[in-house]
């Protein structure tokens, strides 16, 4: 299966958010980007990778606080998981404060 030009378009914006979302927390994480995957790496150790998924469409969270999928939902306009129906963003936020001892701004 190809994945859609949309899905690519929503997938690289909301990599290029998280990206400059988390360069701008002052604890200076180490956030490396490759081939569709970005790991970040707290000051406390702790490590989250974000995937793309374009043969499902999907986003791929891992974190300390467990495994998550996420599609988008045209009727939000948001990426939702799986599982729960979290939308991504709140999802994020909640595990960077649990797990990362992270808080963000995010709008």
């Amino acid at each position: 299966m190809t994945a859609s030009s949309d899905y690519y378009q929503r997938i690289d914006e909301t990599f290029e958010s998280v990206e400059s979302r988390l360069e701008m927390l002052d604890s200076d994480p180490d956030i490396v980007g490759a081939e569709g995957v970005i790991n970040v790496t707290f000051s406390n150790g702790v490590v989250f990778v974000f995937s793309r998924q374009p043969a499902v469409e999907q986003l791929w969270l891992a974190t300390p606080g467990g495994g998550f999928h996420f599609v988008w939902d045209d009727a939000q306009a948001c990426w939702t998981d799986t599982k729960s129906g979290r939308e991504f963003v709140s999802l994020l936020v909640d595990e960077l404060a649990t797990n990362a001892r992270e808080t963000i701004e995010w709008e």
